[in-house]
């Protein structure tokens, strides 16, 4: 065990929504990992690692492992295991530990020996990140002989670090009720900031809360309750029991507030909250003035106001409902004659209902400022005995986040109070409000009892309400969520999200097209860029989680067409919880050997992830001809649709004679077969995009879509006006068959960068009649050798002649490495194809533009297609001048 063995962090990532490692857990942590010398020690060869793993973490025996009950995993380590898996439990056990219950983990060794991918799921995603690297060090500590004490303190320093995290990060109770009931309702949540500012709901029908402000909080309402003093002098005026008060603003106010308010008083900033800077029943003018810089650190104005004697009371008022009352009690020790203040507070803190931050249900008491100024004004130490019975505040407000207690009083609310206290919500004109009041009781109304309104809060805390101390737990949340969704009301927009390997761009393009005929303001994401309504937003690349929430969260959205692709599915997840309509366009040989995903199988199972994210009243619309894609429909918990480019395809007819919907070409019309009636929508030589039915693969992104907007109830005519009126052109479907005439000759530009992309542009450029025809080309730098020799031979049997070009981004390339396996590739097809080899992409096409001959058809196969479009359109400009003749121009007259 003096032997120091290594391994490596590679990566860690986060995923936040449906993924391709679990069909139900969103929230995972995968962290890559290189074993390095520990690929070759499982446990059973590490001396005494059990046994130190029990001692350090005793809870781990309560994994079951694959052997599913208690003391699964301990057996496992037994018997022998690798580091990963030790350490996938490890990272479960830390987080546990900390108060985030997880369970679900996966260990996968890669192609590549000795490295994993160690998957765990987690409740607060820094939280995750950090167990991922407490746990690694973990395994080292107890693999490598460290001491076993020394081991233990340090878990128990990252087990209090990750709840320091927790609470950094997490959600407020207040906050947090409101997602678990919105969650309850299958009502989604986006969260817009790192602290409480949440959106529920998508698009158009989105509500946002900020802790229990919501979007509907009037701000004139949230600034009069931040005036105390305003506040008080409004219910006075409406007859609201209310104790006298002065506002003061320097020291030399004091003595006259005083004796104008009378003994005992309460000291607090006007426009404070959360009982920050407030100091209670103070009976002595040294006393005020003690206090009175501490609430000056809150407020430039200072509040000197009369102490009413009784409890203190929180009602909360809901959407203009009292919905639960709650007495608070100040953190607090009684003496039993026997232990010291500190050895109180200590034993208090023992019960198991605290915790640290809002972990339980109450808060574990601090010993700061607040309690030694209230201990030294009874010339108390931590070190003094209470005599028995004798009570002692810690804290001067009843805060339970400062340790104090509540009970629930709801139901002992006279029915007086009950209309007072809605109509103080009213008067302040709150929708969310938090009273504070002093009073005996709330049993009796509070003009006969003697007790007053101390304070009206916006954004009041729901903690007391929903975990009191004693007493019933209220869900007030509930009241929040009917105010902001009341029956009947939507929290969400249609989402069809479109994956696959080719056609996917051009395929969320024309649905969305077909969308904004129907009337709907569309956003949509694609490789180009994220589209709200006609509006271009944001360009580049936008196919992942971020670009699908930016469309998620504007207000102006009432249906997403999202195009989701492998790259952000397997970097975060998707971007939304469900969709309504997934569409998978078809699994070819792409993107392999990138991110463990080595083969074929394994991108279907990647694409596979759109097809389990349809919810049970949705469709999955999937690609009978293509035998992974149909196979998804084991995959999908919604309904299964069809398209095929032939409808005597088995698959069409099993499913249509089930009564399935299917949509198919036959005898050239794109038809809706819904069991077994058939519903032609338009002939293909009517569709534009289908350039007379020449381009198959577009025929089949036509059915794709015309499936997918059926579904969606958009009418068969809007249908048929959107697929004769989409335009394939460099700006409605850039990248994708954009054929521009020059002068003498022709020039296609297509994004086709894959076998089966590239197959289906050969053959529909095949179709073309000219005899010349030149293409420039390269290969992408992190596909594998092969695919890159294959885009070469590919190349050859689609062109007469060759321009090589080499991509901006060289991906992990050595300079002219690609451009030499494209050559190799074009060779082994034909030997003596003539190939010009250009360094850059835009000397490459500048080249075939000034080279093409007449007739001759140039393909430019392009890694930037905005870049490419540019400089085709900048050399056509050129070479073909506006004439304007002088006919042309309208008379003018001039005065």
């Amino acid at each position: 065990m003096n032997q120091f063995f290594t391994m490596r962090i590679l990566e860690i990532k986060a995923l936040r929504g449906p993924n391709y490692w679990s069909g139900y857990w969103t929230k995972l942590i995968v962290m890559r990992l290189d074993l390095e010398d520990y690929e070759q020690k499982p446990t059973n060869s590490i001396e005494d690692f059990p046994e130190r793993l029990l001692s350090v973490m005793p809870s781990i025996t309560s994994h079951g492992c694959s052997y599913q009950k208690a003391g699964g995993f301990v057996r496992r380590v037994r018997e022998g295991t690798w580091a990963g898996h030790v350490i996938e439990h490890l990272a479960l056990e830390l987080q546990t530990l900390a108060g985030m219950d997880t369970g679900f983990g996966r260990t996968r060794e890669t192609v590549t020996s000795g490295i994993y991918n160690v998957v765990f799921n987690y409740v607060e995603e820094d939280a995750g990140r950090f167990a991922a690297r407490a746990a690694v060090r973990l395994f080292l500590d107890l693999a490598e002989g460290k001491k076993v004490d020394e081991i233990t303190s340090a878990v128990a320093a990252d087990v209090q670090r990750l709840r320091e995290i927790r609470e950094d990060v997490r959600f407020g109770p207040s906050t947090g009720s409101i997602i678990q009931e919105a969650e309850h309702r299958d009502i989604p949540h986006i969260r817009l900031n790192t602290q409480s500012l949440v959106q529920l709901g998508y698009g158009v029908n989105q509500q946002r809360i900020q802790a229990t402000v919501t979007g509907r909080t009037n701000m004139i309402a949230v600034d009069l309750a931040s005036d105390k003093d305003a506040t008080k002098r409004m219910l006075e005026q409406m007859g609201v029991p209310v104790p006298r008060g002065r506002r003061i603003t320097d020291e030399d106010e004091i003595e006259g507030a005083v004796e104008a308010v009378g003994f005992p008083v309460v000291v607090k900033p006007l426009d404070a909250n959360h009982g920050k800077g407030i100091t209670v029943n103070l009976d002595s003018l040294n006393a005020v003035r003690a206090a009175f810089p501490i609430a000056k650190n809150y407020s430039r104005r200072v509040i000197i106001e009369k102490s009413l004697s009784g409890q203190d009371f929180r009602a909360l008022v809901i959407n203009n409902k009292l919905v639960a009352v709650a007495e608070r009690i100040p953190a607090h020790v009684t003496g039993d004659g026997k232990h010291t203040i500190g050895e109180l507070i200590d034993y208090t803190n023992s019960d198991a209902r605290r915790g640290y931050g809002h972990e339980n249900v109450l808060t574990l008491i601090k010993v700061d400022v607040q309690t030694e100024t209230l201990l030294a004004a009874k010339n108390y130490t931590l070190e003094t005995v209470l005599t028995d019975g004798e009570l002692l505040y810690l804290k001067p407000t009843a805060n339970i986040s400062t340790g104090g207690t509540a009970i629930d009083r709801t139901d002992e609310v006279h029915p007086y109070n009950v209309s007072l206290f809605e109509r103080i919500a009213r008067i302040i004109g709150l929708d969310i409000a938090g009273i504070d009041i002093v009073a005996p009781d709330i049993t009796t109304p509070l003009t006969e009892n003697g007790g007053g309104i101390i304070e009206v809060n916006a954004a009041p805390g729901f903690r007391m309400h929903l975990a009191p101390s004693e007493g019933i737990a209220r869900n007030v949340a509930e009241h929040v969520v009917d105010m902001l969704f009341p029956p009947g009301r939507p929290s969400r927009v249609p989402i069809i999200a479109v994956s696959g390997t080719n056609g996917k761009t051009t395929t969320t393009r024309l649905i969305a097209h077909i969308m904004r005929n129907s009337g709907l303001n569309v956003g949509f994401t694609t490789t180009e860029g994220i589209y709200i309504g006609n509006s271009l937003v944001q360009s580049g690349d936008n196919t992942g989680p971020v670009s699908a929430q930016l469309v998620l969260k504007d207000p102006t959205v009432e249906i997403a067409v999202l195009e989701t692709a492998r790259g952000g599915i397997l970097r975060a997840g998707l971007g939304f919880d469900r969709c309504d309509i997934g569409v998978v366009m078809n699994v070819t040989v792409d993107h392999l050997g990138l991110k463990d995903i080595e083969t074929i199988e394994d991108m279907a199972q990647v694409k596979a992830v759109v097809a389990r994210a349809v919810s049970p009243h949705g469709h999955a619309v999937l690609n009978a001809d293509d035998e992974l894609v149909f196979k998804m429909r084991d995959d999908t918990e919604g309904r299964v649709a069809l398209f095929s480019m032939e409808d005597t395809n088995p698959h069409i007819i099993k499913h249509t004679n089930a009564g399935g919907v299917a949509c198919v070409y036959e005898n050239s019309y794109v038809t809706l077969l819904k069991g077994k009636w058939k519903v032609r929508v338009e002939k293909v030589i009517n569709i534009p995009l289908t350039y007379n039915g020449r381009a198959a693969f577009m025929i089949q992104n036509v059915l794709a879509a015309t499936l997918a907007a059926y579904l969606q109830n958009i009418s068969i005519e809007d249908i048929r006006v959107g697929l004769t009126t989409f335009v394939p052109s460099v700006a409605q479907t850039p990248g994708r068959l954009n054929l521009i005439e020059m002068k003498d000759f022709s020039v296609l530009i297509d994004f086709a960068h894959n076998p089966a992309g590239l197959e289906a542009l050969n053959r529909f450029v095949a179709k073309f009649p000219n005899k010349i025809k030149t293409g420039v080309v390269g290969g992408t730098g992190d596909r594998r050798d092969d695919d890159i020799r294959n885009l070469g031979a590919f190349a050859a049997q689609m062109f007469t002649n060759v321009v090589v070009r080499e991509d901006d981004d060289l991906r992990g390339r050595a300079p002219g490495e690609s451009k030499q396996l494209v050559i190799e590739g074009l060779r082994s097809v034909k030997p003596d194809i003539p190939i010009q080899d250009v360094p850059s992409a835009v000397e490459a096409i500048e080249h075939a533009l000034h080279h093409a001959r007449k007739g001759e058809l140039v393909v430019i196969l392009a890694d930037n297609v905005a870049r490419s479009i540019a400089i085709v359109n900048k050399f056509r400009e050129r070479s073909i001048p506006v004439k304007v003749e002088h006919d042309d121009i309208p008379n003018q007259t001039h005065e």
